[in-house]
């Protein structure tokens, strides 16, 4: 029992820190209708999949029903009776006392947006505080219920933390003697209460019941599993295996939307579906059940299924996004969204599906959140997919990007609105004014802080200011700061492989190491050739090197020899002919075919605007070997290198 109750050392920071992002949609319990303000960001995903559990007369014993007629509330007191009793003396109630008083009271400010944390409650809060423990299970659980009836929508307000605390402590130190059950019960009081992710009770909940999930019925593991989702929380030390057999072992006797429940716990815990044979068990229950399955019931397995498939699932998701091209038109937007980003992970491109998705969102482009706009950007550009709508996708988001009412979008989702450009410049696609807009100064200050340093500016960003430089000689507008910049750059860029100083290398690595010793070998001279970042945007280090006019290497000048960082985006010196010799990844081509992603293009495309002609080795080329110098030695030969 110490041990359990040392861990609500730590509630206070977790009120302070862990309290959840909500959604935008508004979902509005039956039982709480009279209060829309505190339900107006409730998950809509999470109230789906409690209304599921809601529905299911197996599930009776173990969640809360939020319907005001399963309680059997007394009588309404009056207005003359609810100041009398908020102006009596709290401190020398009695627990039973205090319990019907609290009743009475909360269930009058029903509906009225009184807020709990108000001053004239101070008494009331505080006696509460003293005689929880003295009350029962049953009258902490309807403690609980009351709750959701007052306004604490607000509930990081310090107001509320001593209350939250006492409500934690009195559950974590009364859990052990609590049927699985009861715990259940009780852990759904607190989601209705949308405190879950503040809740260690709830943390401690999970914990217990994954750590032998072979106790537990279909119906508990499925609870188990919205609890995680909801507050968030999976350790890696639990038996993560032992939950994935158990799902496996009952897999038949979960309906679909039981099945979307657990994906969904998955996926917000962020962990993977290690058992390959449950991922392909889900896709087939997709595909077979697709009428049946809402939306964003939907986008749960869409999300789960991008997020843990390998390429051994590739024809699954292929077939899914067959039978996803009927359900475009039925689905809310955002659902279309994650039908796109499906494939990204594996780099499959449906080209159908895609298309018609871009349509409907060209179609209904102002119900789309600028969220939405960023991901559907990305989609396309990494699949290198242009949809040809009507008008054009590309052209539609910029405008919106450049639409006064988007402003508000803009402060609250600002590195959505950045990030957008950075995958449109990807597509050679340069909004001047936005782009000025999201690189000035004030604007990277507020997502990224005061001092903005290598460390805190992404990938994105740096990728966006130096596409601007190499490809818009005529931009006037924002940019990173010189200093900033170089410092980015050298920061990206820091990752040359060689053998002799990484002790275990990757399967890139390898082979760009096996590339380079194949063309020393050819060119016999470390002096015709330099490996550096003459993008260093760009993830991968290339191999330079430049030939004169009969075909034969030149040596490459010292200046240019010493920097493996080339971050001024000039072109090369004026000796010849100079190539950039690229060593693919696996990632670097779509899946079903021999076409490059749109990362591997804008590479391609902005190295020949710097003067370098591109010679691209795929991971397929650099993994055999058969013949490799013979292979290397005639593709060279074609760009019209000669060797002695």
């Amino acid at each position: 029992m110490n041990q359990t109750l040392s861990r609500l050392a730590f509630v206070g920071r977790a009120f302070a820190n862990n309290y959840g992002h909500r959604n935008t949609f508004a979902h509005i319990w039956p039982a709480f209708t009279s209060s829309s303000a505190f339900y107006s960001h409730v998950n809509t995903e999470n109230y789906n999949a409690h209304s599921v559990m809601v529905k299911d007369p197996a599930y009776r014993a173990t969640i809360v029903n939020p319907d005001s007629s399963a309680v059997n509330w007394p009588s309404a007191i009056t207005a003359r009776q609810f100041h009398e009793l908020i102006s009596q003396d709290f401190s020398v109630k009695m627990a039973d006392e205090l319990y019907k008083d609290f009743i009475a009271i909360s269930l009058y400010a029903k509906g009225k947006d009184y807020r709990l944390a108000d001053k004239v409650y101070d008494g009331l809060r505080d006696r509460l505080i003293s005689v929880l423990p003295q009350m029962t299970d049953e009258q902490l659980s309807t403690m609980l219920t009351l709750i959701p009836l007052w306004d604490t929508k607000n509930a990081k307000d310090p107001v509320y933390h001593r209350l939250w605390f006492e409500f934690d402590r009195q559950c974590i130190e009364r859990h052990r003697r609590w049927t699985l059950n009861k715990l259940l019960l009780f852990m759904d009081y607190w989601y209705l209460m949308r405190l879950s992710r503040l809740s260690n009770f709830v943390w401690m909940g999970v914990r217990k019941l994954a750590r032998k999930p072979s106790r537990l019925t279909p119906k508990q593991l499925v609870q188990m599993m919205f609890y995680a989702n909801t507050s968030r929380k999976f350790l890696p030390t639990l038996p993560m295996y032992d939950i994935e057999q158990e799902i496996c072992a009952y897999y038949n006797d979960f309906n679909i939307n039981e099945l979307g429940i657990v994906s969904l716990g998955f996926f917000k815990t962020q962990t993977p579906i290690r058992n390959q044979e449950l991922v392909k068990n889900l896709y087939n229950s997709v595909i077979k059940e697709i009428e049946n399955i809402n939306s964003i019931e939907l986008a749960a397995f869409l999300k789960i299924f991008r997020y843990c498939s390998r390429h051994q699932h590739a024809d699954y998701m292929y077939k899914l996004m067959d039978v996803l091209i009927n359900k475009v038109d039925e689905v809310q937007l955002v659902c279309c969204v994650h039908m796109a980003l499906l494939g990204t992970n594996l780099l499959i491109k449906h080209e159908n599906l895609l298309k018609k998705i871009s349509q409907r969102i060209v179609d209904e482009i102002s119900l789309a959140r600028i969220k939405d706009l960023e991901r559907i950007t990305l989609a396309l550009t990494m699949l290198n997919y242009n949809p040809q709508t009507t008008p054009c996708i590309f052209k539609m988001i910029v405008k919106e990007l450049q639409n006064d009412t988007r402003n508000v979008e803009f402060e609250e989702h600002t590195r959505c609105y950045i990030y957008t450009l950075s995958y449109l410049a990807v597509n050679s696609i340069y909004p001047k004014d936005c782009i000025s807009k999201a690189l000035n100064i004030e604007t990277l200050h507020k997502c990224f802080g005061k001092r903005l340093s290598r460390f805190n500016i992404s990938r994105d960003i740096v990728s966006l200011n130096n596409s601007v430089l190499i490809e818009c000689p005529d931009y006037s507008g924002s940019l990173l700061p010189d200093t900033l910049k170089e410092s980015c750059n050298e920061h990206l860029a820091w990752h040359i492989p060689t053998s002799s100083t990484v002790a275990k290398l990757g399967a890139s690595d390898k082979n760009f190491i096996k590339l380079y010793k194949e063309l020393l070998s050819l060119f016999k001279n470390e002096a015709y050739l330099h490996v550096c970042y003459p993008l260093p945007h760009h993830p991968k280090s290339d191999i330079l090197f430049c030939i004169n006019t009969n075909g034969k290497p030149v040596p490459i000048p010292e200046t240019m020899k010493n920097r493996t960082v080339l971050s001024d985006f000039k072109k090369p010196p004026d000796l010849g002919k100079w190539f950039a010799i690229t060593a693919l990844v696996r990632n670097s081509v779509l899946y079903y075919s021999n076409e490059y992603n749109g990362l591997t293009l804008c590479k391609i495309r902005q190295l020949k605007k710097l003067g370098y002609e591109p010679i691209l080795f795929t991971d397929r080329e650099l993994g055999t070997d058969y013949d490799f110098q013979t292979f290397i030695s005639e593709k060279l030969k074609s760009h019209g290198i000669t060797f002695d």
